[in-house]
Protein backbone atom coordinates (compact mmCIF):
# COMPACT_ATOMS: atom_id res chain seq x y z
CA UNK A 1 0.00 0.00 0.00
CA UNK A 2 1.64 3.53 -0.81
CA UNK A 3 0.64 6.95 1.37
CA UNK A 4 1.90 9.94 0.15
CA UNK A 5 4.85 8.24 -1.96
CA UNK A 6 5.53 6.41 1.04
CA UNK A 7 5.29 2.32 0.84
CA UNK A 8 4.07 1.26 4.25
CA UNK A 9 4.27 -2.18 5.53
CA UNK A 10 0.62 -4.29 5.01
CA UNK A 11 0.46 -7.19 7.14
CA UNK A 12 -1.41 -9.66 5.92
CA UNK A 13 -3.13 -12.06 8.52
CA UNK A 14 -1.67 -15.79 8.13
CA UNK A 15 -4.43 -16.39 11.30
CA UNK A 16 -7.25 -18.55 10.06
CA UNK A 17 -9.97 -16.32 10.50
CA UNK A 18 -12.40 -16.98 8.20
CA UNK A 19 -15.31 -13.89 9.79
CA UNK A 20 -14.76 -10.23 11.01
CA UNK A 21 -17.72 -8.69 12.10
CA UNK A 22 -17.20 -4.96 12.58
CA UNK A 23 -19.89 -2.04 13.95
CA UNK A 24 -19.71 0.69 11.68
CA UNK A 25 -21.56 2.39 14.21
CA UNK A 26 -19.26 5.27 14.85
CA UNK A 27 -18.51 5.88 11.26
CA UNK A 28 -15.38 4.91 10.38
CA UNK A 29 -14.87 7.31 7.14
CA UNK A 30 -15.89 10.14 9.18
CA UNK A 31 -12.56 11.79 8.94
CA UNK A 32 -9.21 11.88 6.72
CA UNK A 33 -7.62 10.07 10.29
CA UNK A 34 -10.67 7.46 10.62
CA UNK A 35 -10.82 6.68 6.69
CA UNK A 36 -6.32 5.77 7.04
CA UNK A 37 -7.25 3.99 10.17
CA UNK A 38 -10.29 1.86 8.04
CA UNK A 39 -7.99 1.10 5.21
CA UNK A 40 -5.02 -0.34 7.53
CA UNK A 41 -7.72 -2.39 9.24
CA UNK A 42 -8.80 -3.97 6.37
CA UNK A 43 -5.59 -4.58 4.95
CA UNK A 44 -4.73 -6.51 7.68
CA UNK A 45 -6.84 -9.35 6.97
CA UNK A 46 -6.27 -11.38 3.54
CA UNK A 47 -9.15 -10.51 0.75
CA UNK A 48 -10.34 -14.30 1.57
CA UNK A 49 -11.67 -13.54 4.93
CA UNK A 50 -15.30 -12.78 4.97
CA UNK A 51 -15.95 -9.10 6.36
CA UNK A 52 -19.33 -8.50 7.87
CA UNK A 53 -20.28 -4.22 8.89
CA UNK A 54 -22.94 -4.02 11.23
CA UNK A 55 -24.68 -0.75 11.53
CA UNK A 56 -26.04 -0.97 15.36
CA UNK A 57 -23.41 -0.60 18.05
CA UNK A 58 -23.19 -3.02 20.70
CA UNK A 59 -21.77 -7.17 20.92
CA UNK A 60 -25.46 -7.73 21.07
CA UNK A 61 -25.97 -6.38 17.21
CA UNK A 62 -22.90 -7.66 15.85
CA UNK A 63 -23.51 -11.24 17.61
CA UNK A 64 -27.33 -10.97 16.08
CA UNK A 65 -25.97 -10.14 12.59
CA UNK A 66 -23.74 -13.26 12.61
CA UNK A 67 -25.97 -16.32 13.42
CA UNK A 68 -28.33 -14.53 10.63
CA UNK A 69 -25.85 -13.50 7.92
CA UNK A 70 -25.68 -15.89 5.10
CA UNK A 71 -22.48 -15.65 4.66
CA UNK A 72 -21.88 -17.31 8.19
CA UNK A 73 -24.59 -19.87 7.67
CA UNK A 74 -22.14 -21.53 4.99
CA UNK A 75 -19.10 -22.05 7.60
CA UNK A 76 -18.82 -24.53 10.26
CA UNK A 77 -19.61 -24.36 13.96
CA UNK A 78 -15.01 -24.33 13.74
CA UNK A 79 -14.63 -21.35 11.79
CA UNK A 80 -13.01 -18.42 13.63
CA UNK A 81 -15.13 -15.37 14.06
CA UNK A 82 -13.28 -12.12 15.02
CA UNK A 83 -15.58 -9.49 16.81
CA UNK A 84 -14.88 -5.75 16.40
CA UNK A 85 -16.67 -3.16 18.73
CA UNK A 86 -16.15 -0.89 16.38
CA UNK A 87 -13.18 -0.24 13.50
CA UNK A 88 -11.24 2.43 15.18
CA UNK A 89 -8.83 0.04 15.93
CA UNK A 90 -4.97 -0.33 15.29
CA UNK A 91 -3.71 -4.03 14.95
CA UNK A 92 -0.15 -5.02 14.94
CA UNK A 93 1.81 -8.00 13.74
CA UNK A 94 0.87 -10.90 15.63
CA UNK A 95 -1.67 -9.68 17.96
CA UNK A 96 -4.26 -12.52 15.99
CA UNK A 97 -1.86 -14.63 16.17
CA UNK A 98 -1.74 -14.88 20.08
CA UNK A 99 -5.32 -14.37 20.00
CA UNK A 100 -6.08 -17.72 18.12
CA UNK A 101 -2.76 -19.56 20.01
CA UNK A 102 -4.87 -18.74 23.12
CA UNK A 103 -8.33 -20.14 21.72
CA UNK A 104 -7.06 -23.64 21.23
CA UNK A 105 -4.78 -23.49 24.23
CA UNK A 106 -6.74 -22.02 27.16
CA UNK A 107 -8.74 -24.74 28.87
CA UNK A 108 -12.33 -24.70 27.02
CA UNK A 109 -12.05 -21.36 26.18
CA UNK A 110 -15.16 -19.79 24.32
CA UNK A 111 -13.92 -16.68 23.36
CA UNK A 112 -10.10 -14.77 23.70
CA UNK A 113 -10.12 -11.12 24.32
CA UNK A 114 -7.24 -8.15 23.38
CA UNK A 115 -6.23 -6.22 26.01
CA UNK A 116 -6.59 -2.18 24.74
CA UNK A 117 -5.42 1.18 25.18
CA UNK A 118 -8.90 1.94 27.26
CA UNK A 119 -8.27 -1.35 29.07
CA UNK A 120 -4.47 -1.80 29.08
CA UNK A 121 -2.96 -4.88 30.40
CA UNK A 122 -0.88 -4.75 33.75
CA UNK A 123 2.57 -3.44 32.00
CA UNK A 124 1.49 -0.08 30.98
CA UNK A 125 2.06 1.12 27.61
CA UNK A 126 4.90 3.56 26.46
CA UNK A 127 4.89 3.74 23.04
CA UNK A 128 4.20 6.99 20.50
CA UNK A 129 4.07 5.39 17.44
CA UNK A 130 3.25 2.35 15.72
CA UNK A 131 6.66 0.92 15.76
CA UNK A 132 6.64 1.55 19.58
CA UNK A 133 3.73 -0.03 19.69
CA UNK A 134 5.00 -3.04 17.64
CA UNK A 135 8.18 -2.95 20.51
CA UNK A 136 5.96 -2.82 23.40
CA UNK A 137 4.01 -5.92 22.24
CA UNK A 138 7.04 -7.81 21.95
CA UNK A 139 8.39 -6.77 25.66
CA UNK A 140 4.44 -8.65 26.29
CA UNK A 141 5.95 -11.69 24.43
CA UNK A 142 8.97 -12.28 26.74
CA UNK A 143 7.32 -11.41 29.82
CA UNK A 144 4.81 -14.07 29.41
CA UNK A 145 1.59 -13.01 31.72
CA UNK A 146 -0.75 -15.31 31.79
CA UNK A 147 -4.45 -15.18 30.72
CA UNK A 148 -6.78 -13.74 32.82
CA UNK A 149 -10.35 -14.75 33.25
CA UNK A 150 -13.36 -12.18 31.65
CA UNK A 151 -15.30 -11.47 34.86
CA UNK A 152 -17.34 -9.33 32.83
CA UNK A 153 -16.01 -5.80 34.56
CA UNK A 154 -15.39 -4.63 31.19
CA UNK A 155 -16.20 -4.57 27.67
CA UNK A 156 -13.70 -6.47 24.89
CA UNK A 157 -13.29 -3.88 21.67
CA UNK A 158 -11.55 -7.17 19.81
CA UNK A 159 -12.87 -10.56 20.69
CA UNK A 160 -12.11 -13.78 18.34
CA UNK A 161 -14.24 -16.67 19.26
CA UNK A 162 -15.87 -19.50 16.90
CA UNK A 163 -19.08 -19.54 15.07
CA UNK A 164 -20.27 -22.67 17.00
CA UNK A 165 -19.90 -20.27 20.32
CA UNK A 166 -21.57 -17.29 18.63
CA UNK A 167 -24.26 -19.74 17.53
CA UNK A 168 -25.14 -21.18 20.88
CA UNK A 169 -24.76 -18.00 22.82
CA UNK A 170 -21.40 -19.06 24.92
CA UNK A 171 -19.05 -16.38 23.56
CA UNK A 172 -18.65 -15.23 27.24
CA UNK A 173 -19.52 -18.49 29.03
CA UNK A 174 -15.86 -19.08 29.51
CA UNK A 175 -13.88 -16.06 28.10
CA UNK A 176 -9.92 -14.70 28.65
CA UNK A 177 -8.19 -11.41 28.70
CA UNK A 178 -5.11 -12.27 26.73
CA UNK A 179 -2.35 -9.60 28.37
CA UNK A 180 -0.11 -10.62 24.54
CA UNK A 181 -2.69 -9.57 22.35
CA UNK A 182 -2.89 -5.59 22.61
CA UNK A 183 -4.77 -2.74 20.18
CA UNK A 184 -4.83 0.65 19.83
CA UNK A 185 -8.14 1.97 20.18
CA UNK A 186 -8.45 5.26 18.55
CA UNK A 187 -12.06 6.21 18.45
CA UNK A 188 -12.21 9.02 20.89
CA UNK A 189 -9.61 10.99 18.20
CA UNK A 190 -12.49 13.81 18.47
CA UNK A 191 -13.59 13.67 21.73
CA UNK A 192 -10.78 14.67 23.67
CA UNK A 193 -11.37 16.90 26.91
CA UNK A 194 -7.53 17.91 27.28
CA UNK A 195 -7.75 19.33 30.60
CA UNK A 196 -3.93 19.13 31.26
CA UNK A 197 -4.37 22.33 28.72
CA UNK A 198 -6.81 24.24 30.96
CA UNK A 199 -3.83 25.35 33.39
CA UNK A 200 -3.22 27.73 30.32
CA UNK A 201 -6.46 29.37 29.69
CA UNK A 202 -6.25 32.36 31.60
CA UNK A 203 -8.79 32.12 34.75
CA UNK A 204 -10.57 35.86 33.54
CA UNK A 205 -11.40 34.26 30.19
CA UNK A 206 -14.62 35.23 29.06
CA UNK A 207 -14.94 34.44 25.53
CA UNK A 208 -13.09 31.05 24.62
CA UNK A 209 -12.52 29.67 20.56
CA UNK A 210 -11.08 26.31 20.03
CA UNK A 211 -10.43 26.24 16.51
CA UNK A 212 -10.77 22.82 15.36
CA UNK A 213 -11.65 21.26 18.14
CA UNK A 214 -13.77 18.35 16.75
CA UNK A 215 -16.89 17.47 19.28
CA UNK A 216 -16.24 20.47 21.25
CA UNK A 217 -14.36 18.15 24.14
CA UNK A 218 -12.31 20.85 25.94
CA UNK A 219 -14.78 23.59 25.11
CA UNK A 220 -16.76 21.26 28.03
CA UNK A 221 -14.22 21.51 30.32
CA UNK A 222 -13.10 24.53 29.83
CA UNK A 223 -17.09 26.06 30.72
CA UNK A 224 -17.01 24.04 33.90
CA UNK A 225 -13.55 25.03 34.96
CA UNK A 226 -13.79 28.70 34.07
CA UNK A 227 -17.61 29.04 32.72
CA UNK A 228 -16.94 30.86 30.32
CA UNK A 229 -18.46 31.87 27.00
CA UNK A 230 -17.81 28.84 24.01
CA UNK A 231 -17.58 29.12 20.46
CA UNK A 232 -15.88 25.78 18.33
CA UNK A 233 -14.78 26.89 14.60
CA UNK A 234 -14.63 22.88 13.53
CA UNK A 235 -14.90 22.05 9.66
CA UNK A 236 -16.35 18.73 9.78
CA UNK A 237 -20.35 18.99 10.09
CA UNK A 238 -20.52 16.24 11.70
CA UNK A 239 -18.49 17.30 14.71
CA UNK A 240 -20.20 20.33 14.83
CA UNK A 241 -23.89 18.68 14.99
CA UNK A 242 -22.61 16.77 17.98
CA UNK A 243 -20.87 19.75 19.43
CA UNK A 244 -23.51 21.84 19.63
CA UNK A 245 -24.92 20.07 22.12
CA UNK A 246 -22.87 21.32 24.72
CA UNK A 247 -21.31 24.32 22.75
CA UNK A 248 -22.69 28.13 23.26
CA UNK A 249 -21.46 28.69 19.55
CA UNK A 250 -20.67 26.83 16.80
CA UNK A 251 -19.11 27.71 13.44
CA UNK A 252 -19.14 25.26 10.93
CA UNK A 253 -16.51 25.19 7.79
CA UNK A 254 -13.18 27.47 6.78
CA UNK A 255 -11.72 29.08 9.78
CA UNK A 256 -10.48 32.04 7.61
CA UNK A 257 -14.09 32.96 6.61
CA UNK A 258 -16.11 33.15 9.44
CA UNK A 259 -16.99 36.32 10.77
CA UNK A 260 -17.25 35.16 14.37
CA UNK A 261 -20.81 37.31 14.53
CA UNK A 262 -24.15 36.23 16.13
CA UNK A 263 -27.73 37.42 14.92
CA UNK A 264 -27.11 39.56 18.62
CA UNK A 265 -23.71 41.20 17.77
CA UNK A 266 -23.29 44.15 15.86
CA UNK A 267 -19.43 43.26 14.65
CA UNK A 268 -16.91 40.19 14.74
CA UNK A 269 -16.48 38.92 17.93
CA UNK A 270 -13.41 39.39 19.83
CA UNK A 271 -11.75 36.38 21.86
CA UNK A 272 -9.96 36.48 25.17
CA UNK A 273 -8.64 33.24 24.28
CA UNK A 274 -8.14 31.27 21.38
CA UNK A 275 -6.52 27.49 21.14
CA UNK A 276 -5.01 25.48 18.86
CA UNK A 277 -4.60 21.94 20.30
CA UNK A 278 -3.01 19.71 17.81
CA UNK A 279 -4.22 21.89 15.05
CA UNK A 280 -1.30 23.87 13.31
CA UNK A 281 0.36 20.62 12.39
CA UNK A 282 -1.67 20.09 10.18
CA UNK A 283 -1.80 23.22 8.22
CA UNK A 284 0.30 23.70 5.04
CA UNK A 285 0.68 27.52 6.74
CA UNK A 286 0.71 27.74 10.15
CA UNK A 287 1.68 31.00 10.40
CA UNK A 288 -1.59 32.15 8.03
CA UNK A 289 -3.75 30.94 11.42
CA UNK A 290 -1.57 32.26 14.05
CA UNK A 291 -1.93 35.88 11.83
CA UNK A 292 -6.03 35.24 11.62
CA UNK A 293 -6.17 34.79 15.62
CA UNK A 294 -4.57 38.04 15.70
CA UNK A 295 -7.34 39.56 14.65
CA UNK A 296 -9.60 38.18 16.48
CA UNK A 297 -8.10 38.28 19.84
CA UNK A 298 -8.98 40.99 22.76
CA UNK A 299 -6.92 43.39 24.03
CA UNK A 300 -4.71 41.31 26.39
CA UNK A 301 -5.76 38.19 24.62
CA UNK A 302 -3.97 35.03 24.47
CA UNK A 303 -3.22 32.12 21.71
CA UNK A 304 -2.72 28.61 23.58
CA UNK A 305 -1.56 25.47 22.08
CA UNK A 306 -0.82 22.09 21.50
CA UNK A 307 2.01 20.87 19.00
CA UNK A 308 3.44 17.33 18.88
CA UNK A 309 7.61 17.21 19.23
CA UNK A 310 9.29 15.33 16.39
CA UNK A 311 12.09 15.21 18.43
CA UNK A 312 11.02 12.79 20.48
CA UNK A 313 12.47 9.43 21.36
CA UNK A 314 10.30 7.46 19.49
CA UNK A 315 10.43 9.22 16.05
CA UNK A 316 14.28 8.85 16.73
CA UNK A 317 14.14 5.13 17.43
CA UNK A 318 11.65 4.62 14.73
CA UNK A 319 14.16 6.17 11.86
CA UNK A 320 17.07 4.60 13.00
CA UNK A 321 15.21 1.14 11.90
CA UNK A 322 14.36 2.81 9.25
CA UNK A 323 10.56 3.35 9.71
CA UNK A 324 8.23 6.25 9.35
CA UNK A 325 4.91 4.46 9.65
CA UNK A 326 1.82 6.88 9.15
CA UNK A 327 -1.23 6.40 11.35
CA UNK A 328 -4.26 7.45 12.30
CA UNK A 329 -3.51 9.55 15.42
CA UNK A 330 0.02 10.77 17.37
CA UNK A 331 2.91 12.14 15.71
CA UNK A 332 2.77 10.19 13.02
CA UNK A 333 -1.10 11.54 12.33
CA UNK A 334 -1.26 10.56 8.41
CA UNK A 335 -2.80 14.33 8.45
CA UNK A 336 0.26 15.84 9.47
CA UNK A 337 1.59 18.49 6.94
CA UNK A 338 4.11 20.19 8.93
CA UNK A 339 6.65 18.98 12.17
CA UNK A 340 8.33 21.00 14.82
CA UNK A 341 10.70 21.22 17.41
CA UNK A 342 10.62 23.12 20.43
CA UNK A 343 13.34 25.69 18.30
CA UNK A 344 10.86 25.68 15.21
CA UNK A 345 7.81 26.79 17.36
CA UNK A 346 9.52 29.30 18.90
CA UNK A 347 10.56 30.53 15.68
CA UNK A 348 7.36 30.30 14.63
CA UNK A 349 5.27 32.51 16.46
CA UNK A 350 7.76 34.85 16.82
CA UNK A 351 7.80 35.00 13.20
CA UNK A 352 4.15 35.72 13.81
CA UNK A 353 4.41 38.54 16.35
CA UNK A 354 4.03 36.70 19.47
CA UNK A 355 5.76 36.25 22.31
CA UNK A 356 6.05 33.01 24.34
CA UNK A 357 4.90 33.79 28.07
CA UNK A 358 5.07 29.90 29.02
CA UNK A 359 5.51 26.55 27.50
CA UNK A 360 5.37 23.35 29.47
CA UNK A 361 6.41 19.75 28.20
CA UNK A 362 4.16 16.76 28.23
CA UNK A 363 6.65 14.32 28.77
CA UNK A 364 6.90 10.38 27.58
CA UNK A 365 10.42 9.60 29.32
CA UNK A 366 13.13 7.98 27.10
CA UNK A 367 14.37 4.44 28.10
CA UNK A 368 17.53 5.12 30.27
CA UNK A 369 19.47 2.55 28.59
CA UNK A 370 18.70 4.71 24.91
CA UNK A 371 19.29 7.96 26.64
CA UNK A 372 22.81 7.04 28.06
CA UNK A 373 23.77 5.56 24.41
CA UNK A 374 22.57 8.77 22.62
CA UNK A 375 24.45 10.95 25.23
CA UNK A 376 27.61 8.83 24.84
CA UNK A 377 27.98 9.39 21.00
CA UNK A 378 31.32 11.15 20.08
CA UNK A 379 30.36 14.55 18.03
CA UNK A 380 26.47 14.42 19.09
CA UNK A 381 25.37 18.00 20.54
CA UNK A 382 22.16 15.81 22.28
CA UNK A 383 19.06 17.23 23.44
CA UNK A 384 17.57 14.84 26.05
CA UNK A 385 14.85 17.30 27.35
CA UNK A 386 13.60 16.72 23.88
CA UNK A 387 13.69 13.31 23.44
CA UNK A 388 11.41 12.89 26.33
CA UNK A 389 9.20 15.63 25.16
CA UNK A 390 6.38 14.02 23.34
CA UNK A 391 4.68 17.35 22.63
CA UNK A 392 5.03 20.75 23.74
CA UNK A 393 1.76 23.70 25.41
CA UNK A 394 2.26 26.79 24.32
CA UNK A 395 0.48 30.06 25.78
CA UNK A 396 1.58 33.25 23.86
CA UNK A 397 0.75 37.10 23.36
CA UNK A 398 1.17 39.27 20.59
CA UNK A 399 4.33 41.78 20.96
CA UNK A 400 1.83 44.38 19.38
CA UNK A 401 -1.80 44.51 19.70
CA UNK A 402 -3.34 45.00 16.30
CA UNK A 403 -6.65 44.62 17.91
CA UNK A 404 -9.43 42.98 16.49
CA UNK A 405 -10.52 43.46 12.76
Amino acid sequence: MRWRGFELPVIRSMTPIDLVAVSTASSPLASPEFRHGWQRLRSTFAPAVAWLEVAQPGRQALLSEVVHSPVARALPDSARVLLLAHGHVLLTRGVLAHLASALDSTAAATAVHAFDSGYPPPQEPDYCTLQGMERFLERLDHASPAAAPDEGSQHALVTLTTLGAVRKGLVLDRAFWIPTAYVHDFSNYHQGRREEVLPLVPEDTRRLLDVGGGEGGFLIAAKEALVCETHLAEYSADACRLASQHVDHVWQGDFFTQTFMTSAQQQAAVFDCITFLDVLEHTSDPQLWLERARTLLAPGGVVVASIPNVGHWGVIADLLEGRWDYCPVGIHCVTHLRFFTEHSVQELFTQCGYEIDRIEFVKVPCPTHWAEHWTRTPGLQTLPGSWDTYAFLVRARPTVNKGAQ
